[in-house]
């Protein structure tokens, strides 16, 4: 499979230094069934605690500066999967948070002044991963965003790290 371009809704989370007890709470770890994460996402965050047991298959979640800093928490990446979002795109990500969904195979696509395409809510993006470019649809505007590496790109398009290893 060859991921070229993307295309889906747009749903805004631009908050800056979001981090993962705020996208996943700490209290439930013990929770490893992706379904039973889903519900959870976000559940932390002021403003957002009903995301996760709303639908948002095929969307595009936009968020700010520092995307997922703090600890090292699975769930946080796995929620997202399970919502089966398409992409994450944001002015910046933690490390670890950016390696863990990588690892996973949840795309994340770092944009610096992702603001500049004036992108509300269900507006249409379309992302050619080739090109590095993000245009919002109902804007007419276009962007260039970070070019995604050859082996996160191979990771992604095999579904994550261990699906690559599997085809090794």
């Amino acid at each position: 499979m060859s991921i070229k371009k993307i295309c889906g809704n747009a749903k805004l989370v631009i908050i800056d230094d979001i981090d993962t007890d705020q996208i996943f709470h700490q209290s439930l770890l013990t929770i490893h069934n992706p379904q039973e994460i889903k519900p959870h996402i976000f559940g932390n965050l002021e403003g957002f605690e009903n995301f996760g047991k709303e639908n948002h298959e095929g969307e595009i979640i936009i968020v700010g500066k520092n995307f997922g800093k703090g600890s090292t928490r699975q769930q946080a990446v796995t929620g997202f999967l399970a919502h089966k979002v398409k992409a994450i795109v944001g002015e910046s990500f933690g490390p670890i948070y950016y390696s863990n969904a990588v690892n996973s195979g949840l795309l994340l696509i770092e944009a610096p002044g992702i603001s500049q395409l004036q992108i509300d809510n269900l507006d249409t993006l379309e992302i050619n991963i080739e090109e590095a470019i993000i245009a919002n649809l109902n804007k007419g505007k276009k962007m260039k965003c970070k070019s995604i590496p050859k082996p996160v790109l191979d990771i992604m398009e095999a579904g994550g790290l261990l699906k690559l290893g599997e085809e090794m």
